[in-house]
């Protein structure tokens, strides 16, 4: 018989599959968007040689395109595996954390008619980065995926010296946009509760507020910020 920590952790490694599923689209186009112009430039260069274009100008020219797109694609390459694989004592800025999981459904967003308002800016507090990658990008897709038209996102972000809470506000957009076409199963919001727990995040739902509250990861000295001050005091960053 399971215990209630090993049942915790199954539910965790089951949504974190779901999540990876429905990302495969994004992931398998971040391997391929910089070794397809790799192959035209060889044509391009194969061409010029065969028609004794031997000039080395061009050929340097050619050949430091290829460098720099083959050093982008093993960037690419290694931030898929982060994904897949991620390093649990690795941390991120949460601004741009949060601009990384907004970029993994931006094309998906986008097509449905979605408007994003990213508040959060450039928030400087580390965090944990598989904490925020899966649970708030799971957070997005779970508050989207049951959404019949477009649907304007709205994320805030309230810090304190030892925590962040982003939150998301969701409200009817307007214009048209395609059905979702999901890659896998839709996300549950105990999908999204199983990731917060095993991350030692805070999830909690409230219509159509969602926030979701992580541990610093390298607690910043000094005064809250005014958000984060009048969040603390209103009880919304604890856990």
């Amino acid at each position: 018989m399971k215990t209630e920590s090993q049942a915790q952790a199954g539910a965790a490694e089951a949504a974190r599959y779901a999540l990876m599923r429905r990302l495969v689209p994004v992931l398998r186009h971040h391997l391929v968007v910089d070794l397809q112009p790799i192959g035209l430039i060889y044509q391009v260069l194969d061409r010029k040689l065969n028609a004794g274009e031997t000039g080395l100008a061009p050929i340097r020219e050619s050949l430091a395109r290829i460098d720099v797109l083959a050093r982008k694609a093993v960037a690419s390459s290694l931030d898929v595996v982060s994904w897949l694989a991620p390093d649990t004592e690795a941390s991120t800025p949460l601004g741009s954390g949060v601009v990384d999981c907004l970029n993994m459904l931006r094309s998906n967003f986008t097509f449905r008619g979605f408007t994003v308002h990213n508040e959060v800016g450039d928030a400087p507090l580390r965090v944990p980065q598989a904490a925020l990658r899966e649970v708030l990008t799971g957070a997005l897709i779970a508050a989207t995926d049951g959404a019949s038209g477009p649907v304007e996102l709205t994320l805030r972000a309230h810090l304190s010296g030892i925590q962040a809470m982003v939150s998301i506000h969701t409200e009817p957009g307007t214009g048209e946009g395609i059905p979702n076409d999901m890659a896998y199963r839709a996300l549950e919001w105990s999908d999204v509760q199983a990731l917060a727990q095993v991350h030692a995040a805070h999830l909690v739902l409230d219509g159509e507020f969602v926030s979701v509250t992580l541990p610093a990861r390298a607690p910043v000295a000094g005064p809250l910020s005014q958000a984060g001050a009048a969040a603390v005091q209103g009880g919304a960053l604890a856990p």
